[in-house]
């Protein structure tokens, strides 16, 4: 029940958080919020499903209904197609993520540096994700860390440091292991974002955001000594 229970929170604060971004309408990237809102919302009610199956396990109306539920998914397109698409919507929140991360970048005014940006953040939030579930024993795909030193080596480091002080034994075998794993993830993919941006500004502040501000200006002094042409002409013209 904890992992259970720990997934339908995670998913459930993040389904929360993208649909208070989604009715920003000052945000560019607000439809894909919205989508991405409503797939981890049916995602947090699948898993919510298994909470109470596994918290009222051996209820005859629960088991009843469970036997129902099966039996008629194989008989109910329509059923079976919603049961799907549960298991879709839980797959579609990551490339939506992605999708929506795109779509900041090009209404940025200084795309390359919004492209590094955004690529950091989302990268180090994906890792860090796949290293907490992979740790805590959550539900859905870990990140491949074959091919990413850095994030094979992030999480070699990881598990050595959870084994060395052992605190995943430290956390209490209740109830609140489910709400403490979901605590966990949500902090550590926030986090990982918020460094990832961090590190993407490091990066472009001298670099394309210099070039940027650079040709930006460049641009703005043309258009003046254009415009002032044209002023200067006319002036010209009149008095003539």
């Amino acid at each position: 029940m904890t992992v259970a229970l720990a997934n339908a929170l995670r998913k459930g604060w993040f389904a929360f958080t993208n649909a208070e971004k989604g009715n920003n309408y000052t945000r560019a990237d607000r439809l894909e919020r919205k989508v991405t809102s409503y797939c981890q919302d049916i995602s947090t009610a699948d898993e919510t499903i298994k909470v109470v199956k596994e918290t009222t396990k051996g209820s005859k109306c629960v088991d009843a209904l469970a036997r129902t539920l099966n039996s008629s998914k194989k008989t109910s397109k329509l059923l079976d197609w919603s049961c799907k698409g549960a298991e879709f919507a839980s797959k579609a929140v990551n490339p939506l993520l992605c999708v929506a991360a795109g779509a900041r970048v090009l209404n940025a005014e200084d795309k390359k540096s919004s492209f590094i940006q955004e690529g950091l953040a989302m990268g180090a939030m994906f890792g860090v994700e796949g290293i907490i579930k992979s740790n805590l024993g959550l539900a859905g795909k870990s990140a491949k860390y074959v091919n990413n030193k850095f994030l094979l080596n992030l999480a070699t480091k990881t598990k050595t440091f959870l084994a060395t002080t052992k605190f995943l034994n430290k956390i209490p075998t209740n109830r609140l292991t489910g709400i403490i794993k979901a605590a966990i993830f949500v902090i550590g993919s926030c986090t990982a974002f918020a460094a990832g941006q961090k590190l993407g500004k490091v990066i472009t502040k001298n670099t394309t955001e210099k070039d940027f501000q650079e040709k930006k200006l460049l641009k703005e002094q043309m258009q003046l000594a254009k415009l002032m042409e044209g002023q200067k002409t006319s002036t010209t013209n009149f008095v003539g």
